[in-house]
């Protein structure tokens, strides 16, 4: 059986946030998470079914899309890559020709590594061996076998004794939904500490939101309070990008 992967959308872009913010991106967002349907009428049941906060207010529009085999999202990454000029040209078979400018390549979600496999990671890295290839993930949902993305990005949604995934290369803590100090035990096994405001989510409608002033200052006065973590913003969002 063919190997196929549920993407809500495949898209370039600047990274809005973290250590990589500003930066060219090609993201992978997959459809489906294992905390929320995505679906505006199941925030409540799932953030109750989960015991978890994130489906009240997550903004991410990930429901839906369509399946996908390994070439078909080959080539719509390749779609996205060429779309700024970032990769004009690339190897297939046994050709081999400049790929252009290194980038950085995002899997996200919903919940990316419900998806993410070896056969996956390894094309990717084939095709773009100078492309930082990244995931960003709510941490509960282990990787497959082999699965060793070249940055991890954990923003916890849960308590910490319930994520599975305790270190990476960056811990981002959604604020004041989630409390940075309740992750201190996992601390030192990230390399960068990141406080990101939450969104205000526009009720029923999924995908808008805005990062409202009272939040940013909160976060920003966490920050202030404990400067080994440092404040993300979401730019992407400021300049009006996917």
């Amino acid at each position: 059986m063919t190997t196929t992967y549920a993407v809500r959308e495949v898209f370039p872009t600047l990274q809005g946030e973290g250590f990589h913010a500003g930066r060219f991106a090609v993201f992978v967002r997959f459809a489906a998470c294992n905390l929320w349907t995505g679906r505006e009428q199941d925030r409540e049941r799932d953030a109750t079914r989960h015991d978890v906060a994130c489906p009240r207010w997550c903004d991410t529009d990930f429901a839906g899309g369509a399946r996908m085999d390994l070439g078909d999202l080959m080539r719509a990454i390749d779609t996205a890559a060429d779309h700024y000029g970032a990769v004009t040209t690339r190897s297939r078979g046994e050709v081999q020709v400049d790929r252009g400018t290194p980038g950085l390549l995002v899997f996200t979600g919903g919940e990316p590594l419900l998806h993410l496999d070896r056969p996956l990671l390894d094309a990717v890295r084939d095709d773009y061996p100078d492309f930082t290839v990244a995931i960003e993930t709510n941490g509960t949902v282990a990787p497959a076998d082999g699965v060793h993305p070249d940055w991890v990005c954990v923003s916890p949604k849960v308590p910490v004794e319930r994520l599975v995934v305790t270190s990476g290369s960056e811990l981002k803590v959604v604020y004041p939904a989630y409390d940075p100090l309740a992750y201190e035990s996992i601390e030192e096994n990230f390399g960068h500490l990141y406080v990101s405001p939450e969104a205000q989510v526009e009720v029923g409608s999924v995908g808008v939101s805005e990062v409202s002033r009272s939040a940013t200052r909160a976060a920003a006065d966490f920050v202030l309070r404990h400067p080994h973590w440092r404040l993300s913003i979401q730019q992407h969002k400021l300049l009006g990008l996917p």
